[in-house]
């Protein structure tokens, strides 16, 4: 299938994201520019929300994100994540922050969920690490309810190293963790979706068809349930 090809039982090429490794990785995700980020992120997706929408962030990871959404007040969110650190670290970060979230662990793959349990799903930069993608984008069809969105925002196998580079010298971290950042950037581009490879794997799955739309140095894949 060439560039087509859809990615299925992939090998994980990193560390498990669990203690040192997972706290090491949120502290580096976690600087003020980020988080300034996140929240004006969250800002222009809360204005897409029906008030009082059931929303759910895949793979969270520390949660700083799934608590800005919800300190927007227009959701009511739930954060699931494979990672018992993650899940930790995001239910101590809501709680310092006075934020209800509901954090829990699971896996993408068998999600802890009724069918039509979510308006509105968001998956930022993990889609590219799931084992089977496909079984992942069922699991996210099941747990919508009819008419609800799927949004995954992840790396493009497109980017250049220079695309990269800037990206990073705007999160205005120091030099190790700049470097740190750039090295694992272009380990995780091996890994990610050209937008011709997104649309094959959404085509294999219930969804069937998505929008994607270019986004800076990643992909913005737009799913809806019918």
């Amino acid at each position: 299938m060439g560039n087509t090809q859809v990615k299925r039982h992939r090998t994980k090429l990193l560390p498990e994201m669990e203690g040192p490794v997972a706290r090491a990785y949120a502290r580096g995700r976690g600087t003020e520019p980020q988080r300034i980020q996140y929240r004006e992120t969250a800002e222009m997706l809360a204005s897409e929300l029906t008030e009082g929408s059931d929303v759910l962030e895949v793979a969270p990871g520390p949660g700083f994100f799934a608590v800005e959404l919800a300190r927007t007040g227009r959701c009511t969110m739930t954060g699931l994540d494979v990672s018992r650190t993650f899940v930790q670290l995001a239910r101590e970060y809501a709680h310092e922050q006075g934020v209800s979230v509901d954090f829990r662990r699971g896996d993408v793959a068998a999600m802890p969920f009724v069918d039509g349990s979510f308006d509105f799903l968001i998956c930022q930069a993990a889609f590219k690490n799931f084992a089977d993608p496909v079984d992942a984008l069922d699991e996210m069809h099941r747990v919508l309810r009819p008419g609800g969105v799927a949004l995954v925002q992840d790396l493009s196998k497109s980017t250049t190293d220079a695309e990269l580079d800037a990206e990073v010298a705007r999160m205005k971290l120091g030099p190790v963790a700049t470097f740190t950042t750039v090295r694992t950037l272009r380990a995780l581009r091996r890994r990610a979706y050209t937008p011709e490879q997104f649309r094959a794997t959404v085509a294999e799955s219930k969804f069937r068809t998505c929008e994607v739309t270019p986004d800076g140095i990643g992909l913005e894949v737009r799913m809806r349930k019918e």
